[in-house]
């Protein structure tokens, strides 16, 4: 399993690529529309030549300026979410799956018990369990609706590290509408909530 550590600072990638892979969610997203549209209008104006022609022509350059100026708004919400909470951006921000290492800034005594009150306290968590001293569990609400992500979180007191692992398994509307992101973005307010930062940004 792949983990990715935060870094903070600017980004890994160019923040074209950012919005290649934002762009081809949001057309991903919205092909089965674009296509039902074309039809209805091919039915509505007949299936001439004239019309068939314009729907080849328009169509995919109106829904490719759509689906961009969505893919735009994601990129903008990715960065503003990363940058408030200190996470770098790449492509693996899309992923249903987000594993990142943590750190408490500074390492103290009790920060384990410290991160679980936190954690709890949100009123984005809930279904909040522990499994002995080493590992949490529990469900977070990334948006404003009822649909949340399965996270957890296990400590290593000597490393003074913790493991965050957030999986969208609800199929949520994603950052922008882009049905991805969400997970990101859960981390994204993980980490805000408890303090926790980059294992890396501290060396």
């Amino acid at each position: 399993m792949r983990v990715n550590r935060l870094e903070r600072g600017g980004g890994i990638m160019r923040p074209v690529k950012l919005l290649m892979a934002c762009w081809r969610a949001a057309v991903a997203k919205c092909v089965s529309l674009a296509l039902t549209m074309m039809l209805i209008d091919l039915v509505n104006d007949g299936f001439t030549w004239d019309s068939v022609s314009g729907e080849v022509v328009f169509a995919p350059l109106v829904w490719g300026i759509l689906t961009l100026a969505v893919a735009l708004v994601g990129v903008w919400s990715l960065r503003r979410r990363a940058g408030a909470a200190g996470i770098a951006l790449s492509v693996e921000a899309l992923d249903d799956r987000q594993t990142h290492v943590l750190r408490p800034a500074p390492v103290s005594d009790g920060w384990q018990e410290r991160v679980r009150e936190e954690l709890a306290a949100s009123e984005r968590a809930f279904l909040v369990a522990g499994k002995g001293h080493e590992e949490i569990h529990f469900r977070w609400r990334p948006g404003r609706g009822k649909q949340s992500v399965c996270g957890s979180m296990s400590f290593d007191a000597p490393s003074g590290e913790a493991v965050l692992d957030v999986r969208d398994g609800e199929g949520l509307l994603g950052v922008a509408g882009l049905g991805n992101g969400s997970s990101f973005a859960a981390v994204c307010q993980i980490a805000e909530a408890t303090g926790l930062e980059s294992a890396t940004a501290r060396g």
